[in-house]
């Protein structure tokens, strides 16, 4: 008798452990600093910097994948961005994650912070970006298939006129 209470209690800690894992998941994220426009104005104007590099990822079952599959994002470095890329990645200046681990909601979730600069990956998987102002960026490369994958982050900092080349690889 008392084995099968046990093993009642046991399957419903489990259950509810499950489904609070499900419910925290599920639930969008507070983002504390303010997505400012007027912070990241520089990020719209012309210079004369650039970057360039190169994107791989290996999912967790091993398969790497590179090429023109590969989105590639850059981002102004801004309080908002750092601390919604903190949340995902865990780190302000490099990171990755796998897709099967979750992609979290947040809020706010403005819609200006999507409107971002936006190229792929050629089939060697290297990507650039040219006419760039002197600024703190971050670069994010995504690479989704067969419902695994993931994203692959880095900040980088230009000065005027400054081409920097960055390898985004997980392993």
């Amino acid at each position: 008798m008392n084995y099968k209470i046990s093993v009642l209690i046991i399957g419903l800690l489990l259950i509810g452990c499950s489904q609070h894992q499900k419910n925290k998941n599920d639930q969008p994220i507070k983002i504390i600093n303010q997505f400012d426009t007027e912070e990241i104005q520089w990020f719209k104007s012309n210079g004369n910097g650039s970057i360039k590099g190169i994107a791989k990822f290996k999912s967790k079952s091993g398969d790497i994948r590179f090429g023109d599959e590969f989105r590639i994002e850059l981002l102004p470095n801004c309080g908002y961005t750092q601390e919604r890329l903190n949340h995902i990645y865990q780190s302000k200046s490099s990171g990755y994650v796998h897709v099967e681990d979750g992609i979290p909601k947040f809020t706010p979730d403005p819609e200006e912070f999507h409107d971002t600069m936006k190229t792929m990956c050629n089939k060697n998987g290297e990507f650039e970006f040219n006419n760039l102002p002197a600024g703190s960026y971050y670069v994010i490369a995504f690479m989704l298939w067969d419902q695994t994958g993931g994203g692959i982050m880095q900040q980088v900092t230009l000065s005027e006129g400054e081409s920097k080349e960055i390898k985004m690889i997980n392993f």
